[in-house]
């Protein structure tokens, strides 16, 4: 055998030519891309911008996604469970506004506010899985078809009803206080 052979059978023994292609293929490369470049990002900004890791940085970003978090973690629960619902954003913004305008014009406490976004989520949310869970729809064009829906809805509400939220003098500090306050330096 030649010297060429051997380092040619050496070669495809330890660098084969399917290498990456069989790195790419793996199931784990699905979710280690967005990860990497998550990581990539968040390296990025965090050398960019003074104080980008700073604690008032971080509590402040805190305090702007908490509510956006918990929709979050539902839709990671449906997304996990191998379903999709395009149709959160628009939930979400009908809930807020039921319990803005239960707190603002009805003059409510926050829990009855929570209350009625907890309700207007429910039945959105009932509605959606009566027609996947038991019509059989496709959850996709199901989810989206309530998306619309979900968001015409809330522009009609805030186009009729906004001006009755914000002229309202009704002072809520209790509900001033879950949105401002902290909790042991937790917002």
């Amino acid at each position: 055998m030649s010297l060429a052979d051997t380092v040619s059978r050496w070669r495809y023994r330890l660098i084969p030519d399917h290498l990456v292609g069989e790195i790419l293929t793996k199931r784990w490369t699905d979710n280690l891309v967005p990860f990497a470049f998550l990581i990539v990002i968040v390296v990025y900004f965090g050398r960019e911008i003074p104080g980008f890791f700073s604690p008032d940085s971080l509590l402040a970003s805190t305090r702007q996604i908490g509510e956006i978090t918990i929709v979050v973690i539902g839709l990671t629960i449906v997304l996990l469970g191998g379903g999709v619902d395009l149709s959160v954003g628009s939930s979400y913004a009908l809930a807020i506004f039921a319990s803005v305008y239960t707190i603002y014009v009805f003059e409510a406490s926050p829990a009855m506010a929570l209350l009625a976004a907890l309700a207007v989520g429910g039945v959105f949310g009932a509605i959606n899985g009566f027609l996947i869970g038991y019509l059989r729809l496709r959850a996709f064009l199901t989810t989206l078809v309530t998306l619309i829906i979900g968001r015409a809805l809330y522009d009609i509400l805030i186009n009729e009803f906004g001006r009755d939220i914000q002229t309202s003098m009704v002072m809520n500090d209790t509900f001033d206080m879950i949105g401002t306050k902290s909790l042991a330096n937790v917002p």
